[in-house]
């Protein structure tokens, strides 16, 4: 899941440069709109809802990832 997280991020931010230890607020395109769409396009990946308050700008894509694997078991 990570893996994919990373591509879509570098896809929606244009930013080749970030890492799972990056925070998304890092970002080089990072704004609220970027975001929503970023939102979108992992719950289209992952075919799960996600709502804009899961994904908190100050947490790392590594930490989204655990976030999200923790929901997708859930369901």
């Amino acid at each position: 899941m990570l893996n994919e997280i990373m591509t879509l991020a570098t896809d929606v931010f244009e930013d080749d440069d970030i890492l799972p230890t990056s925070r998304l607020e890092e970002a080089k395109r990072f704004d609220s709109m970027n975001l929503v769409q970023f939102i979108i396009e992992l719950s289209d990946a992952f075919e799960m809802d996600i709502e804009d308050e899961e994904v908190e700008k100050t947490m790392t894509f590594a930490e989204l990832a655990k976030r999200l694997e923790a929901k997708k078991r859930l369901k």
